[in-house]
């Protein structure tokens, strides 16, 4: 089973220190093969994209992703154009503190995957809920929507360069899930993913950004209910995530 793992990195991290531990993470990452064991991704912030896909020279190890991105100029944002023109390999787009605080909405993200997919890249199209839709039990009904609308320009020439990430905005605040809860949201994810892409002959990748434990994460992945594990600078050191592939690597 090909795994996919996606560090996120901080955007106060400089892009020499990017460099540095993305390099110390393919090193030790080298006993899994690529494209048959697992598929490693970094996600870099935009101030530092471009200087980091200089440095990276051997891209078939590692795949450097941007944080996020446009389909049209935003102040401060990247265009798909312009991620494939610096040599990245692959944009996310949704993140839910992106979604929630910065108000990118769902169109916002069909017109982004859209842009990318057409440019021949690959993209993560990404799903969360508040603390709010979890409490009043509409967070289903929610990344429903978000799929629905975030698929629609998605074909499937372009669905295998695709992939979704479930990452809830209310874990920021510190609160861990619950293993009943997380099994919830990734049923209705699969559901909604398959219901906006019916003619798919495989289901889209899922990556599992949340809190819940390496042997949890092991037991998903034995299951076959998550395709990858996400996380960022603010939750563990990239040392400790290139540990957590060791941990869940050989499944």
């Amino acid at each position: 089973m090909l795994k996919f793992y996606l560090y996120n990195f901080s955007p106060s991290s400089s892009a020499d220190r990017i460099v540095s531990e993305i390099n110390d993470m393919v090193g030790k990452t080298l006993k899994y093969k690529r494209m048959e064991d697992i598929m490693l991704f970094v996600g870099v912030p935009t101030a530092s994209l471009e200087a980091v896909c200089r440095s990276i020279e051997d891209k078939e190890l590692v795949k450097l992703c941007s944080q996020c991105f446009s389909a049209e100029k935003v102040s401060g944002v990247p265009t798909a154009a312009q991620l494939k023109a610096i040599g990245a390999h692959a944009g996310m787009i949704g993140l839910a503190d992106r979604r929630y605080v910065l108000g990118e909405t769902d169109s916002f993200c069909r017109d982004g995957v859209g842009e990318l997919l057409s440019l021949g890249m690959k993209c993560l199209l990404c799903v969360g809920e508040t603390a709010q839709m979890k409490q009043d039990g509409t967070a289903r009904e929610v990344l429903s929507e978000q799929i629905a609308e975030g698929l629609s320009k998605v074909d499937d020439d372009a669905a295998y360069r695709t992939g979704l990430l479930y990452r809830p905005l209310w874990e920021f605040g510190g609160e861990a899930t619950e293993l009943d809860y997380a099994l919830d949201m990734i049923s209705a994810i699969k559901e909604s993913a398959a219901s906006a892409l019916p003619t798919l002959p495989e289901p889209l990748p899922l990556l599992y950004g949340g809190t819940l434990t390496a042997g949890q994460l092991k037991d998903l992945f034995e299951r076959q209910l998550i395709d990858g594990y996400f996380a960022d600078a603010e939750r563990m050191t990239a040392e400790e995530f290139t540990e957590l592939i060791d941990a869940v690597g050989n499944v």
